[in-house]
C-alpha cells in the first residue's frame, strides 16, 4: 500500500533521529542530489544541494553572494522548519558515507570590503555553520582515477591540488 499525504505529514511531525531520517520523505531527493555534487564536485554544499532539490534557484544564490539579498534563508522555497529539517538529514546521510566536514567561510563577491554573509535572519551560531558546512569525501580517486581536486575558494579563484583532505573551501559560482 502506497503512502497518504497524512502519512508524510506524520513523519514530518516525528523528530529526525539516527534511527528514523531514512524514512524521511526528503531523504531519497537528498540521497539523488548528494549522489550528482559528490560525482561533479566532489564535495557537497548545503547551498547546492537546496538548488539540486530546487528550492533555491542559482539567481537568488548569486544574488545574495553579491550583497543583493541580506541573508539566503529569505530566498528559500520551503519554510525554515523543512530547511532545518534537511540539513539535519544531510549531516546525518554524509556521516554515514564518511563525509569529513569542513566549515566555510562566505564573503561577499564585491570588490573592496568584503564582509561575511548571513545564511539566517537571526544570525544564530548553529543555523550559520549547518549551512556554512560542506562535507568532503576523504577517498582519494573518489572523483575517478587521475581527476585531480579543484576547490574554488569564495573568492571564485580555481586552486588545483591533489589531495582531498579537508580545507575551507566554497562552492563556485553557477
Amino acid at each position: 500500500m502506497g503512502k497518504t499525504h497524512r502519512d508524510s505529514e506524520d513523519a514530518l511531525s516525528k523528530k529526525i533521529t539516527v534511527a528514523n531520517y531514512r524514512q524521511d520523505p526528503y531523504y531519497a531527493q537528498i540521497v539523488k542530489a548528494v549522489d550528482g555534487l559528490l560525482r561533479e564536485k566532489g564535495f557537497v554544499a548545503p547551498v547546492e544541494l537546496f538548488i539540486r532539490m530546487d528550492l533555491r534557484s542559482p539567481e537568488s544564490v548569486e544574488n545574495w553572494r553579491r550583497g543583493r539579498i541580506a541573508y539566503l534563508e529569505r530566498v528559500i522555497r520551503c519554510n525554515l522548519g523543512k530547511a532545518s529539517r534537511i540539513l539535519r538529514i544531510l549531516r546525518m546521510h554524509a556521516h554515514d558515507l564518511d563525509l569529513k566536514p569542513s566549515l566555510t567561510v562566505y564573503k561577499r563577491w564585491t570588490k573592496g570590503s568584503r564582509p561575511l554573509l548571513r545564511f539566517s535572519k537571526t544570525a544564530d551560531h548553529n543555523i550559520e555553520e549547518a549551512y556554512a558546512r560542506h562535507f568532503v569525501s576523504p577517498r582519494k580517486g573518489f572523483l575517478g582515477a587521475g581527476v585531480k581536486d579543484v576547490l574554488v575558494d569564495s573568492t571564485g579563484l580555481t586552486r588545483r591540488g591533489t589531495s582531498c583532505a579537508p580545507q575551507i573551501i566554497s562552492s563556485a559560482r553557477n
